[in-house]
């Protein structure tokens, strides 16, 4: 699935100079192919997912299509605020694009188990929510979510 994400999102960066991909470290193995192909357009914001947030909700706000992308833990709940605060109540074209690791890291299982992440996005003002669940799918949820102009959050 994450494979699929990235060839979609570099299908919309040979289009597109501003789109922005903004990771919080995460994703080694899969984002080298974007970073090597378009390193103007590649932000590793580190362990810094609130910073990371406010940095994509300036870059949307400078008519920049920002991307942040890292583990749902960290992407929706440790950014909460930011999310709420910076993006959704501004109405801003972010997309958040969550993922779990559930099976491939052992030591993150018992943080993948949220049962409140819909609820969570419920009260999240603005955001359109996507759960594709094949590679078929992420096509074309990444080309309906780039042609909205409001946030959104994409689960692989």
């Amino acid at each position: 699935m994450r494979k699929a994400f990235f060839n979609s999102l570099i299908k919309l960066a040979e289009k597109n100079k501003n789109v922005i991909f903004l990771t919080d470290d995460l994703g080694f193995g899969f984002f080298e192919e974007y970073k090597e192909k378009f390193p103007e357009q590649f932000i590793n914001c580190g362990i810094t997912e609130q910073s990371m947030t406010g940095i994509a909700a300036g870059l949307a706000l400078g008519g920049k299509k920002p991307y942040i992308y890292g583990t749902i833990p960290f992407v929706l709940m440790r950014n909460y605020e930011q999310l709420r605060d910076d993006i959704c109540y501004n109405n801003l074209d972010v997309k958040v694009v969550g993922y779990s690791m559930s099976g491939f890291i052992g030591f993150t299982h018992n943080l993948e188990g949220l049962e409140n992440e819909e609820d969570l996005l419920k009260n999240l003002p603005n955001i359109k929510r996507y759960y594709p669940k094949t590679p078929e799918e992420i096509e074309r949820v990444m080309t309906k979510s780039y042609k909205s102009l409001k946030p959104s959050f994409i689960r692989l």
